[in-house]
């Protein structure tokens, strides 16, 4: 039958509920064999991008915390990256983003990723969400969440989109634990 036969059919109708039911089956085993056979030739170059984005991550964690300004301003896209969070979005030039690092960014007491997980969405692009804790002193370290997006470039993975948003202040305790709860 064709598709227009089944418009004429009523949908609770046995008859075309049967032909919804095998139709449905087939669209499903195309879709299961096109992502496997697509999947499959994908997979290697995934799994190497996916590799190749927790390095850069681990790496960029290790130059946050000794403070490696240079390292951490040529982490970023040769166009520029993007920075939003808290309502805003702003654009920086590399030249901005490296004089930022040089003029007034200060390195942190001690700096950690956490729960980082990662999502392949192209050949060359990843995004990557999670959280880190910043030491601003040897007894205190604030929790941001945190998105970026890292693209291919020249070879390495550089981050063109970043996010980093601190949590919202807790409201202070009442002292009652059922009142808090409320």
């Amino acid at each position: 039958r064709r598709s227009s036969d089944l418009v004429r059919d009523q949908p609770w109708s046995e008859e075309g509920l049967t032909i919804m039911t095998r139709l449905s089956k087939a669209i499903l085993v195309s879709a299961a064999f096109l992502t496997s056979a697509l999947g499959a030739n994908a997979e290697p170059a995934n799994s190497a991008l996916l590799d190749d984005a927790k390095s850069f991550m681990k790496s960029y964690a290790t130059d946050l915390q000794i403070g490696n300004r240079d390292a951490v301003s040529n982490r970023y896209d040769a166009r520029g990256a993007y920075f939003v969070g808290q309502g805003k979005k702003t654009f920086m030039t590399v030249e901005q983003i490296k004089k930022t690092y040089q003029e007034s960014w200060k390195p942190p007491a001690s700096f950690a990723w956490s729960d980082l997980s990662y999502e392949v969405i192209g050949n060359n692009a990843v995004v990557v969400v999670g959280g880190f804790d910043l030491g601003i002193s040897d007894k205190k370290a604030l929790h941001f969440s945190y998105s970026a997006l890292l693209v291919r470039s020249d070879g390495n993975l550089r981050i063109r989109l970043e996010d980093e948003s601190p949590l919202p202040p807790q409201p202070a305790s009442t002292g009652d634990a059922a009142n808090d709860r409320k």
